[in-house]
């Protein structure tokens, strides 16, 4: 039975200094963590101006994802703490994945180290939703990163120059690239494809930060004010087509070597691969 790693979204919020703290995480940590879930999970975000991380916990099967042996020696606490740090540990970039991560319990005393193998590819069928506007296209390559547009660019119903323009972004629009194909990126709003648009044009986040390029997030931009961005307004669409596409996904090998509080020691090695929704499954 293939075992997955599943995260709820809960009615109720913790605070960066007394939720995360118990969970062996600090501030910057939990951002990072719930930074990576956030468009897999509705409702997931970091409250601005107060620091508050709202809404985000991990349920009880979590346990299937630490494995019946590691989970056996930590409490619930423990094991929600030890899932979020390995979710930041994958969330990190493959060029920065094969160091190893530790995690330390804020209060029972156990500690582990998390370490990822070389990342290999896979090819998998997928689930995308996108606008109905734009074509589908029978396979592609998972990204589900953030870039950033370089200059002003159009957005195409299709991946190629001949395409109906279903919309354009102003230079340092931020947005989910939700995959590849050819020299084409899927341009991701809420989790839906609205469009296409050239790789000429765009440069992943990591890049425009070091280039001190500010932008902003096409995901909360009030995209129905503005003509060249109203194609991208979910809210006016009625109905999503979802196309089931072939899918070249990054896989990883993870290795959790714990040491519970008692002083024991167990290991767990599993692989997992990313989903188009920007999760990582465990199969």
């Amino acid at each position: 039975m293939h075992k997955r790693f599943l995260v709820t979204v809960l009615a109720l919020a913790i605070t960066a200094s007394s939720g995360c703290a118990q969970l062996g995480l600090n501030k910057k940590q939990a951002g990072t963590v719930i930074g990576g879930v956030a468009g897999a999970v509705a409702g997931a975000f970091i409250g601005k101006g107060n620091g508050k991380i709202v809404a985000v916990l991990l349920t009880s099967t979590i346990g299937a994802f630490i494995g019946n042996k590691i989970g056996s020696m930590l409490d619930d606490q423990d094991k929600q703490a030890l899932a979020l740090r390995t979710q930041e540990a994958l969330n990190s970039s493959a060029s920065n994945s094969t160091q190893p991560v530790s995690w330390t319990s804020a209060h029972s005393g156990a500690s582990a180290k998390i370490e990822q193998g070389k990342e290999f590819t896979q090819s998998k069928t997928v689930e995308v939703k996108r606008a109905p506007k734009v074509t589908a296209v029978p396979s592609m390559k998972l990204i589900n990163e953030q870039y950033v547009t370089n200059s002003s660019s159009n957005v195409r119903a299709a991946p190629n120059k001949g395409a109906e323009k279903v919309g354009g972004l102003q230079p340092g629009t931020e947005f989910t690239a939700v995959g590849s194909t050819g020299d084409w990126i899927l341009v991701g709003r809420k989790g839906v494809t609205v469009g296409y648009i050239s790789k000429s044009l765009v440069s992943p986040k990591s890049e425009a930060a070091a280039n001190n390029l500010k932008s902003v997030n096409l995901d909360e931009m009030n995209v129905a004010a503005d003509k060249e961005t109203k194609a991208f307004d979910l809210d006016s669409i009625p109905s999503l087509p979802t196309q089931q596409v072939v899918a070249e996904t990054s896989c990883r090998p993870v290795t959790v070597s714990l040491k519970a509080a008692d002083g024991n020691t167990e290991q767990e090695q599993n692989t997992f691969c990313k989903q188009a929704n920007g999760t990582w499954e465990l199969i």
